[in-house]
């Protein structure tokens, strides 16, 4: 492996006013709800390694600092001084020459690294100071610099990169100049060794463009009349280099002629294939998007089997998670401002585990604040039902998730509820022995306020079943075949389903009523 990312800094870029990620050297998977900053992490890492100032102006300053900064300063004295900085950091680990190395950030310290910095030109101090008195609601973007430097406060371009990264979205892979950046970046990557045969490359295409021009046209611009001084011809131009009519093949089909799908597999496996020889980072923005479930496990076992650059992934897909393994999730969660919640202490045997047998709610349990863990479908039928019956709403309404996973597993969901910080009521069945399965079983997380765990303390009642016609043997007794227990012990998921249609109100078991109360303190 080649150049890591140690760290990222933000400030005042985009939703975040101060953010530090210290990333896995490997593999980093980003889950989080909507709108928390995923797709903005991979961005920031984009801008500062293009060093392409060109596409921050394109993006607009207004779009990338931070709107609570811009109301703060608006609210408070509006003068040059005040004005907020964006600024974007990454500390390096590498084999870098001394222009990488310096105390040129916001620690202080002496490393390298590299980062972008927008800030109030202090040349047009008196304009700004002008714009600024005349007009409450103005904000003088049109007067910021923007410029990258190293850690060393050497300026550096997209022709002087110091990390070679790229990205592979989803979101805009049926766009052209998506597709077209993406092979230019791999085309300058692959040639970066080579600057010579990059150059042949631009001048056997030069050449070819002038001798089709000279040979080919030359019959149609003949039958112009010569008084005229008009005739066909390439067009000339920047756009019209060699990087812009480059594409990459497979099987003679260009990928900007595949589906969506197929193209995020292909950029992804193209990318990965020099990986640590032409790229140092990859950044993927949630490939479960368009891919089938096949392709979708191709791609994570491809990216599995990649240890020689760094690679940070957004996903909301349980399958990513488990499969690139829990400890390198990145957590980011909207109670957690300035830093996401990491796995990688998470036992070694939890994220086996995980990786085994996949659940589907693996995601949903990582970001929940509240959660209640129940260990069947007919648990996981009644709860909702449950829950409006002692609260009076929905659970979504305390935001509280109900899941449903195997006894065998709770513990596994602990160790990450310990933490994520999440509060989970566990409800169990005693199995005619309280004491063992459900008291001894969990005593490590007694001292825990936040996980408590819930049973039936009369071990004649060992399963949710037996509770539940207890507490309402009358309307069991006239809804299923005798005897009633029997039916509800052989038919769980059945019972529950018809206990649902009906009616009639249902007793809620003494120790569901205590969770869901608990949950909602």
């Amino acid at each position: 492996m080649s150049t890591v990312i140690k760290k990222i800094k933000l400030h005042n870029f985009k939703r975040f006013s101060d953010y530090v990620i210290e990333p896995n050297k490997e593999i980093n998977i980003l889950v989080g709800d909507n709108e928390v900053g995923k797709s903005s992490i991979l961005e920031a890492i984009d801008i500062v390694s293009s060093g392409n100032i060109r596409r921050v102006e394109s993006l607009g300053l207004d779009k990338l600092i931070n709107i609570d900064a811009v109301k703060k300063f608006n609210s408070e004295s509006r003068t040059f001084d005040n004005l907020p900085i964006l600024s974007v950091e990454l500390f390096l680990l590498g084999d870098f020459d001394y222009t990488m190395n310096g105390k040129n950030n916001s620690d202080g310290i002496v490393c390298d690294g590299i980062r972008l910095i927008c800030a109030p030109n202090p040349d047009y101090r008196n304009e700004i100071a002008i714009v600024l008195s005349g007009d409450s609601d103005y904000f003088p973007y049109d007067y910021y610099s923007i410029r990258f430097s190293t850690f060393a406060d050497e300026g550096y371009t997209g022709y002087k990169k110091k990390v070679r990264s790229v990205i592979v979205d989803s979101s805009s892979m049926n766009s052209e100049y998506a597709t077209n950046d993406f092979v230019r970046r791999m085309y300058f990557q692959y040639t970066e060794a080579d600057v010579k045969e990059r150059a042949n490359h631009k001048c056997d295409y030069r050449q070819m463009r002038n001798a089709f021009q000279v040979e080919s046209l030359k019959a149609l611009n003949n039958r112009i009349p010569a008084d005229k001084h008009y005739n066909f011809g390439l067009k000339t131009g920047s756009a019209m280099e060699l990087e812009s009519d480059l594409m990459i093949y497979e099987d003679d089909i260009g990928i900007d002629s595949k589906g969506t799908g197929k193209q995020i597999f292909i950029k992804t496996d193209f990318a990965l294939e020099h990986s640590g020889d032409n790229v140092d980072v990859i950044l993927i923005e949630e490939p479960e998007n368009h891919l089938s479930p096949v392709n979708l496990r191709k791609m994570i076992q491809r990216v599995a089997e990649t240890r020689k650059c760094q690679l940070f992934i957004t996903t909301h897909n349980s399958l990513i998670s488990t499969r690139l393994e829990l400890k390198n999730l990145l957590i980011m969660h909207s109670r957690c401002a300035n830093q996401p919640i990491m796995l990688k202490d998470l036992s070694d045997e939890t994220a086996k585990y995980f990786m085994k047998a996949p659940p589907a709610s693996i995601v949903e349990f990582a970001l929940s604040t509240k959660v209640i863990l129940v260990e069947g479908p007919s648990e996981y039928m009644m709860m909702d039902k449950f829950y409006g019956t002692i609260a009076g709403c929905k659970p979504e309404k305390d935001n509280v998730q109900i899941i449903d996973v195997r006894g065998l597993s709770f513990k596994r969901y602990l160790e990450i509820a310990k933490h994520t910080g999440c509060k989970v009521a566990v409800l169990t069945d005693n199995d005619q022995n309280a004491q063992r399965n459900c008291t001894e079983k969990y005593a490590e997380y007694n001292g825990d306020p936040n996980i408590k765990v819930f049973f039936e303390s009369d071990i004649s009642k060992r399963t949710f079943e037996i509770v539940l016609y207890n507490d309402n043997t009358a309307l069991c007794d006239s809804l299923f075949n005798s005897p009633a227990q029997d039916y509800m012990l052989n038919n769980k998921t059945e019972a529950a389903y018809i206990l649902l249609s009906q009616e009639q109100p249902i007793v809620v078991p003494e120790y569901m009523k205590r969770a869901i109360q608990w949950i909602r303190e």
